[in-house]
Formats: C-alpha cells, sequence, structure tokens
C-alpha cells in the first residue's frame, strides 16, 4: 500500500544512528507513524521540525504495518 499526501510533522523519535521514527498528521489519511530513513542527517534535520508543513509518500506492505517516508 502507498500514498501521498500533505501534512504537519508532529515528532520524531531516533532509531539508531541516523533514522527517525516520524510522526506525521495528514490531511486524508490522518496521524500516521513512519520510518524516514536518515531523518537524523545535517540535511534533512532542518525539515523535520515540529510544525512543519510536508509533502509525503508513504509506503508499506500492508496498512497496519510500520511504513516508511
Amino acid at each position: 500500500m502507498d500514498w501521498r499526501d500533505e501534512g504537519i510533522f508532529l515528532s520524531g523519535k531516533p532509531l539508531g544512528e541516523a533514522n527517525l521514527i516520524a510522526e506525521i498528521l495528514t490531511l486524508e489519511h490522518g496521524r500516521h507513524l513512519g520510518l524516514v530513513r536518515g531523518g537524523r542527517s545535517r540535511r534533512i534535520r532542518p525539515t523535520l521540525q515540529p510544525g512543519n508543513l510536508v509533502r509525503v509518500s508513504w509506503r508499506a506492505r500492508l496498512p497496519e504495518h510500520l511504513g516508511g517516508y
């Protein structure tokens, strides 16, 4: 299952050295969690601040799985 949407970045929790589990509130799909690979890097970190508007593409094998952005 995959979809694209716009939303608000709510929070992020570190996972390992470089990854982040992001919580995003989207317009059409509600609140979703997903893995952002390299989400703690210097390049992506400024974008992933609470309250920022983001355009996301979410993908998972099944809707109830933890997907990836």
